[in-house]
């Protein structure tokens, strides 16, 4: 059916200064960092970053600043190999200051158009007072490095003076597992740290660049089947699969960072895990890898886990060795990040790439 042109059509272009006074439409200031970005800032100081991710956690486990994080929401079509999530959180710190942010962020496991790079996404600073998105990170080191930091803090406050971590296992030579390593480095003296990777030529990789950073740390490879006690196991792992055993070898402190949606596994069940705390980095955890599938097969008194803002302000009796740390991906330690590194460059311009390349996360 063909309408009838009408005699007299409405004129749809308008001049440019008409369709300002009627769309009203401003300009959003946006500052934006990639991955590279972050990096350089974040590693710049490792040891401020972990202090100012600390005391943020502190003030929360004391009453003194107060969050809202809603369960972070996971996406996956049936069939589909990778997944997206939204993760919003929002922080009113003990000095009256208002960080608002939201991470969306996709598991890539195709890896046609974004290869090699398994967490793709973008992570968003809010204005606090116009709720225009200021600042905007390429997730993808954001995430690891914020795991990494998550898991040298849980350590920090799971160790005690009469047993401090020296040996350390590293399970997976991959993003995460090099930024745990490099926070573990920047938090404390130890002394051996020994590192896993199912492909060997990527731990080797790795075990070379952290000597270089870490010279009188003594770091080496081997495969999993050869691993003895340590004091503290750290598992960075993509696994399907649950890996680790409490019968294969001991650690003082066993802490899974890689089992963050519901199809992935890093633990064995074993009877040590049912009836001492459980440390996360945040409840909802629960929902999430080891623990969602020990809650589905055994019924799981929630009540013994103890989040990482009480670790840190010190509500907890030292832990009954063996520690066990889960963490999930938490989007407070998103938020925490992302307002460290506004508040660090609220002063700065970009940051320029250095003259010699820094070691590769892949």
């Amino acid at each position: 059916m063909q309408l009838d042109t009408p005699s007299s059509t409405l004129k749809t272009e308008l001049i440019p200064l008409e369709l300002q006074d009627i769309l009203r439409v401003s300009h959003e200031p946006l500052r934006q960092f990639s991955d590279f970005e972050v990096h350089q800032l974040l590693c710049a100081d490792l040891y401020a970053y972990l202090n100012y991710l600390d005391q943020g956690l502190r003030e929360i486990g004391l009453g003194a600043a107060q969050i809202s994080m809603p369960p972070k929401q996971l996406f996956q079509q049936p069939g589909e190999l990778g997944d997206f999530r939204v993760m919003p959180c929002v922080r009113a710190t003990a000095a009256g200051k208002l960080h608002k942010t939201i991470k969306l962020v996709g598991t890539n496991r195709i890896g046609r158009l974004v290869p090699d790079q398994i967490s793709v996404g973008k992570a968003c600073y809010l204005d606090p007072q116009e709720n225009f998105v200021s600042h905007q990170f390429d997730a993808c080191l954001l995430s690891s490095i914020r795991t990494g930091a998550c898991a040298a803090l849980a350590t920090r406050h799971l160790q005690t003076a009469d047993r401090p971590i020296r040996t350390v296992t590293v399970v997976g030579a991959g993003r995460v597992g090099f930024y745990a390593a490099m926070c573990l480095l920047n938090n404390g003296e130890i002394d051996t740290l020994t590192i896993v990777d199912h492909l060997p030529e990527r731990a080797v990789t790795l075990a070379a660049g952290l000597q270089r950073i870490a010279p009188d740390c003594q770091i080496t490879t081997t495969e999993y089947a050869d691993l003895s006690n340590c004091d503290l196991l750290l598992l960075a792992t993509s696994s399907n699969t649950a890996i680790y055993h409490p019968d294969h070898f001991s650690a003082q402190i066993i802490i899974t960072l890689g089992a963050d949606c519901i199809e992935q596994r890093e633990l064995h069940d074993h009877p040590q895990w049912h009836s001492r705390a459980i440390y996360v980095d945040t409840l909802d955890s629960l929902r999430f890898g080891d623990l969602a599938a020990w809650t589905a097969e055994s019924e799981f008194d929630s009540r013994r886990l103890i989040e990482i803002t009480h670790l840190a302000a010190n509500h907890t009796r030292p832990p009954d060795y063996p520690a066990l740390f889960i963490a999930t991906g938490s989007a407070l330690f998103d938020n925490l990040t992302m307002s460290y590194l506004v508040e660090i460059t609220t002063e700065t311009g970009p940051v320029a790439p250095p003259a010699e390349t820094a070691l590769g996360t892949d």
